[in-house]
């Protein structure tokens, strides 16, 4: 049997109730303040048992029994806030997943209707966050929780039940929509971020609870899940992102199993063309990790970003046991697409749709670096095609020793091609020169052309430091890039760029001459190859003076070491 009372609530400030009934009935005494208009129902049984007794209740009730939403209440000892909705409005209501729904509408604690304040937040059983909303008026406050308004309140033996004017769809996580994406379409992405999980005691918030026979602490343990490639901590180790926390404002780009599957492909075929070898491991780690990396950022972006022209950067900062900084990779919306008119709305942000996926040049390519030396490897043929000679003769291979090793980074030879100017260019002091087709050395030994894909580079060439006196024009591809350039560069020992993987500081106590190893070479110039296809390069080598200066200078020679294209930021 029901007993009612109806008493004025004043909506101020939600706090926590834990008291029992009859606590309850003196805490709506009518001494109250009145704000409002407001009511409480009291009634003398339990939230399951009012909300299967309402007949208007009827669509909710059965929700919960098919969800066995109040099974698991009956299961607990303790209190609840329940959102209900009447008939009408459950009849209007899309429910795409009736599990997350009926579990947004249930709340192990029980919030006093008479405490509510604007701001504060009511965690449901999915774990979602329900915002509380109060707008005051001339004459009356309007009370909401995450935007649909509070039609009635009821208070019952375990908790209180809330009448609510509209259905609440709580949008999930980054994390929640990442996982029920489905499988057939977007399962390749979800594999590759996945595999980086692993579940992790969490001693800090384990409870010891004795101690076992060999004296090793037993813990009531905890354990967290880590995603090993994209957590992201700052430099004291405090946790700055991950994809799992709502507490973290994110973006998220998804790519389906066809673009994945067709960025990969083209990054393995743009290995064969311009590295002339054969895709390995390192390369299927770097291509998947960009696919990873390139999708996650730390704030949310807007339709109008990823639609734009200035270059996005994904989520950044410290990788847990590392002791550099990650930066985030680059995502150039010129060439990476997103559907921006079909956002979806996410808990701590967005997520978008990914319509076009490259991996971009400057990911495939680390650098494409050759030597000169490898003219030995030529065939007479190949040596009049590839080294097309002007003003110069008696080439020959001079053996300056090497560098290295490294651990595993392997010995560097420093072979250079040695050439003089002919003694026809010394009588008529005439310009000299060496036309260049970039060519590298494949496994069997044997040569093949360089294929470079199209884009902006960085052109670097070492020679040798010897207080050689003339000075040279480097054109690529028949324009001009550099001119007055001094030869005494020392093989490629230029301290500017490096192997891929290759940090200097791990084999400074090996040598002190680490940050030499395997360099580009010196900065010649930015260069940029054209039109669309892979396409071989040629490099011109012209000296004016040196030809002049061979009269009466032993090092008026050439000595030519090696030549580097390193992508540049603007090489997509």
């Amino acid at each position: 049997m029901k007993r009612i009372y109806l008493y004025t609530i004043a909506f101020v400030m939600m706090l926590l109730s834990f008291a029992c009934a009859d606590k309850w009935d003196q805490h709506y005494a009518p001494g109250d303040k009145e704000v409002g208009s407001g009511t409480v129902e009291v009634v003398d049984m339990s939230a399951e048992a009012y909300i299967q007794s309402e007949s208007d209740l009827s669509s909710i009730a059965a929700l919960f029994t098919e969800q066995d939403v109040f099974t698991k209440m009956g299961e607990k000892d303790q209190l609840f806030t329940v959102l209900v909705y009447s008939n009408a409005v459950m009849g209007a209501a899309q429910i795409d997943e009736p599990n997350f729904f009926a579990n947004t509408c249930v709340s192990d604690l029980a919030f006093t209707p008479t405490k509510l304040v604007d701001g504060l937040s009511i965690q449901m059983w999915n774990g979602k966050y329900l915002e509380v909303s109060v707008e005051a008026g001339a004459s009356t406050t309007d009370y909401s929780i995450a935007g649909s308004p509070i039609v009635k309140i009821i208070q019952v033996d375990n908790g209180f039940v809330y009448l609510m004017g509209e259905p609440i769809y709580a949008p999930k996580s980054l994390y929640e929509f990442l996982n029920g994406l489905s499988n057939d379409q977007y399962g390749l992405f979800k594999e590759l971020v996945f595999k980086y999980e692993e579940r992790a005691f969490d001693r800090e918030n384990s409870v010891p609870v004795g101690v076992d026979n060999t004296g090793n602490t037993v813990y009531d343990s905890i354990f967290v899940t880590k995603n090993l490639l994209m957590d992201r901590y700052n430099s004291g180790g405090s946790e700055s992102w991950n994809m799992r926390s709502e507490f973290f404002a994110s973006t998220l780009l998804i790519p389906n199993n066809d673009l994945v599957e067709g960025a990969l492909t083209k990054a393995y075929q743009d290995v064969r063309d311009a590295l002339n070898r054969e895709p390995n491991a390192n390369d299927t780690l770097k291509f998947e990790q960009y696919v990873i990396k390139s999708a996650f950022y730390d704030r949310v972006l807007t339709a109008e970003e990823l639609d734009g022209t200035d270059d996005l950067f994904s989520v950044s900062g410290y990788i847990e046991g590392e002791s550099a900084s990650t930066p985030g990779v680059q995502w150039k919306p010129t060439v990476q697409r997103v559907n921006t008119a079909a956002p979806v709305t996410l808990s701590n942000g967005l997520a978008y749709y990914t319509t076009a996926l490259k991996i971009p040049n400057n990911v495939v390519i680390h650098r494409i670096k050759s030597r000169f030396y490898l003219w030995e490897y030529c065939n007479e043929a190949e040596k009049d095609e590839y080294f097309v000679w002007d003003g110069m003769d008696d080439v020959s291979i001079h053996d300056a020793g090497g560098f290295g090793p490294l651990g595993p980074w392997p010995w560097i030879p420093y072979k250079l091609v040695r050439a003089w100017p002919s003694e026809a260019a010394q009588a008529d002091n005439a310009p000299v020169s060496v036309e260049y087709t970039g060519i590298a050395l494949k496994e069997d030994g044997t040569v093949a052309v360089v294929m470079v894909p199209p884009g902006e580079y960085n052109l670097r060439m070492g020679f040798e430091s010897n207080k050689y006196p003339y000075r040279l024009e480097i054109y690529f591809n028949d324009e001009l890039v550099a001119e007055n350039v001094n030869p005494n560069i020392h093989y490629d020992r230029t301290g500017l760029g490096f192997p891929e993987g290759y940090v200097p500081a791990d084999w400074a106590a090996v040598s002190n001459r680490a940050s030499y190893y395997d360099n580009d070479g010196a900065q010649i110039g930015v260069v940029t190859i054209t039109g669309t296809e892979l396409q071989p390069i040629k490099i011109k080598i012209l000296s004016r003076d040196i030809a002049e200066l061979r009269k009466t200078d032993s090092k008026a020679r050439y000595e030519l070491y090696c030549w580097t294209l390193r992508p540049t930021e603007n090489n997509y």
